[in-house]
């Protein structure tokens, strides 16, 4: 990562308290992550799959991500949920911390009832395994 300097040094926005914070990124980590975070959880889903349900289990509990988020540079204010907002001190820009081509509303919920559906699927597969082999 990189050091964190007057040009690439930037804040994000906690909700639901408002709170602007620090981040522990730079801008360019930070805009990556707003363009590829969705698209890696899709990716790391469809790989858990592969593998077994707890993998699964770990991503698909929270929902598909629609917010920016990192627990270590961007954690979030006491009791807020998400990230609405960045700010870039290099050139004062704010930007929605809407990650690229994450869903909301009904779209969200019929990816996350599939992604459901499919753990659903692997547990009773699992369970079925465990007692066959018992």
């Amino acid at each position: 990562f990189d050091d964190i300097t007057e040009e690439n040094y930037c804040e994000y926005r906690s909700q639901p308290s408002g709170k602007w914070l620090p981040a522990k990124f730079s801008q360019a980590v930070v805009e990556e992550m707003i363009d590829t975070q969705f698209q890696r959880y899709l990716e790391d889903v469809e790989k858990a799959a592969r593998d077994c349900a707890a993998a699964v289990r770990r991503l698909v509990v929270k929902g598909p991500p629609v917010w920016l988020s990192d627990a270590h540079g961007l954690p979030l204010a006491e009791d807020d949920t998400h990230i609405s907002e960045v700010w870039f001190c290099n050139g004062g820009v704010t930007r929605s911390a809407k990650l690229k081509g994450a869903l909301e509303g009904p779209e969200r919920e019929q990816l996350w009832e599939s992604q459901k559906s499919v753990l659903t699927s692997m547990e009773a597969a699992e369970t079925a395994s465990k007692e066959g082999a018992e």
